[in-house]
């Protein structure tokens, strides 16, 4: 019997997937005062390129959209610690660990939704 995934049910796995990698990484490296901020934009760059290929996606979008998309997580991120800093004021990690989760989430559904095609031509 094959097991057949659709684009959505793949959007799940590689979104949810990366987004726990992000929250992972985030609280190992900040538990330990080191800056994630490298291995955040591989596993981003990586789940873009991910979401693009299981829509098709020409090379030049998906390397456009990973460009912008390391770029707004870097921004969103920044502003969202700061913000959730100011709710969280004695947990920094947390707070840090928190707007990883939600960054990494919003980008990954913007991409899909950005890119993603019917398979049923």
């Amino acid at each position: 019997m094959k097991i057949s995934f659709s684009q959505q049910q793949w959007a799940n796995l590689i979104i949810h997937g990366f987004a726990a990698a992000h929250v992972l990484s985030t609280a190992l490296f900040r538990t330990f005062s080191a800056d994630p901020g490298w291995l955040l934009s591989i596993l981003t760059i990586l789940m873009i390129v991910m979401l693009t290929r299981i829509n098709d996606t020409p090379l030049d979008v998906t390397a456009a959209i990973a460009l912008i998309s390391c770029l707004a997580g870097f921004y969103l991120g920044t502003l969202g610690a700061d913000v959730m800093l100011v709710l969280l004021p004695h947990s920094v990690v947390l707070s840090q660990v928190i707007t990883t989760l939600l960054v990494t989430e919003i980008l990954g559904w913007l991409t899909f939704l950005i890119v993603r095609k019917s398979k049923s031509k």
